[in-house]
């Protein structure tokens, strides 16, 4: 009768590779959470650079709308200039 063939144990090598490794998944968890905060850093960056931008559009807008109304409520002595 043939041997049958019991289970081996699985070598070192083997076993080191099944298994997960905590320092590299700690590595990777860390390089993603670096990543994430200089996302989050470089969004806030850019929210406040465009609220500034918002911001004076706004500002210049009413400088604008101010000027347009001076202007037109102001009486007008002289011909419109060509």
């Amino acid at each position: 009768m043939a041997k049958s063939k019991s289970p081996e144990k699985p070598s070192a090598e083997e076993s080191f590779l099944s298994q997960p490794n905590s320092d590299a998944m700690g590595q990777l968890t860390t390089a993603v959470d670096e990543l994430l905060d200089q996302l989050q850093s470089k969004l806030d960056g850019v929210t406040k650079e465009m609220f500034g931008k918002l911001d004076d559009m706004t500002r210049r807008l009413d400088e604008l709308e101010a000027s347009l109304a001076a202007s037109s409520t102001e009486p007008s002595d002289a011909p419109p200039s060509k």
